[in-house]
C-alpha cells in the first residue's frame, strides 16, 4: 500500500470546537481549550504518524471582526494556514446550525476540498447534517465529548491524503518549541480562573525554559493593559497570581514527569494595538 501525507486546516468560528477536534485527532491535548471563545490566537500544528499515512494538521483561531491588531494578527493566521493545504476542515456546531459564508468563500478561491464537521453531536442527538448546504467532500457529526465519529473522520481524512513519504519524523508531535507550548498552559490557566476582559488582555512570554536533569526551571511575564487589570491578576496578597501559577506548574510536571519551579511577573502594556509588541512576541 502507498504512503499518505498532507495538509490539513481546521477553520470556523470561535468556540465551536476546533481546538478540540484538533486535539482529540492527535490524541493529544496539544491546543488549550476552554469554555470561552478566541482562546486560540496562533495558529499550530500537530503531527499524527501512523505506518500507512502522515497527517500534519492545523488549529486556528476563530474567525472574527476586527477590533484590535491582535484580531487582524489572529484571522492572518488562519488565512496563512491556509497555503498549502490539502484538505480543510470547516468547523461547526449543532448550536450554530449555520455556516460562516465569509469564510466559505474565500476557501472556495483556494479550490481545496472541504470536509464538513459539525461538532457537539452530545447535546443533540437528532440534528440534521443535511441541514447545512453547501459544497463539501463530505459531512461528519461529530461529539470529541464522547470521541463519537472520531476516529471515522480521521480515516476518511488519511484516505483522502495525496501519496507522498512522510514530511516529519514519526517523533515529531508540533512545529511549536518548548517555551510556547509552557506559555499556553499558562494563559490556558488564565482563562480557567479569570472572567470577563482579564483573560483576553493577557499575552504570556516564557524568557526562561531550562531543563535541567532534577528540575524544570520557568521564568516569564503576563502582560496585560491596565494596572487596574494587574492588580486583579495579581490578586489580594498574591493569592491569584499563586492560583494560576501553581495550577500550570501541576499540569507542566504532569507532562515532564520532574518538578517544575515556575515565575511569572506581571507587566502592563497595551499591547492589543501595539503592532511592534504583536510582530516581535507572536
Amino acid at each position: 500500500m502507498s504512503h499518505k501525507s498532507g495538509f490539513v486546516t481546521i477553520i470556523g468560528n470561535p468556540n465551536v470546537g476546533k481546538s478540540s477536534i484538533f486535539n482529540s485527532i492527535l490524541d493529544y491535548d496539544l491546543s488549550i481549550v476552554t469554555n470561552k471563545s478566541q482562546t486560540t490566537r496562533d495558529k499550530i500544528k500537530g503531527i499524527l504518524t501512523s505506518k500507512d499515512f502522515q497527517l500534519i494538521i492545523s488549529d486556528t483561531p476563530g474567525h472574527i471582526e476586527s477590533s484590535y491588531l491582535l484580531h487582524d494578527k489572529m484571522n492572518k493566521n488562519i488565512f496563512s494556514a491556509l497555503e498549502g493545504s490539502d484538505l480543510i476542515l470547516y468547523v461547526t456546531d449543532v448550536k450554530e446550525k449555520k455556516i460562516n459564508n465569509k469564510l466559505i468563500e474565500i476557501i472556495a478561491k483556494k479550490e481545496v476540498p472541504v470536509i464538513l464537521v459539525v461538532n457537539k453531536k452530545d447535546l443533540d442527538e437528532n440534528f440534521n447534517i443535511k441541514s447545512i448546504k453547501g459544497t463539501f467532500l463530505h459531512k461528519y457529526l461529530i461529539s470529541t465529548k464522547n470521541k463519537k465519529n472520531i476516529n471515522k473522520l480521521i480515516k476518511y481524512i488519511a484516505e483522502n491524503l495525496p501519496e507522498h513519504p512522510a514530511y516529519y519524523s514519526s517523533d515529531e508531535l508540533t512545529d511549536k518549541n518548548e517555551r510556547f507550548l509552557v506559555s499556553e498552559i499558562v494563559r490556558e490557566k488564565i482563562f480557567e480562573l479569570f472572567s470577563q476582559e482579564i483573560p483576553y488582555s493577557t499575552h504570556v512570554e516564557v524568557t526562561l525554559f531550562k531543563n535541567d536533569q532534577d528540575i524544570l526551571r520557568i521564568e516569564g511575564y503576563v502582560y496585560t493593559e491596565s494596572e487596574s487589570q494587574k492588580s486583579i491578576l495579581i490578586g489580594k496578597k498574591g493569592i491569584m497570581i499563586r492560583k494560576f501559577s501553581e495550577a500550570a506548574r501541576l499540569k507542566i510536571e504532569n507532562i515532564y514527569s520532574k518538578k517544575v519551579f515556575i515565575n511569572f511577573t506581571i507587566k502592563v502594556r497595551k499591547w492589543r494595538n501595539d503592532n511592534t509588541f504583536i510582530n516581535e512576541k507572536m
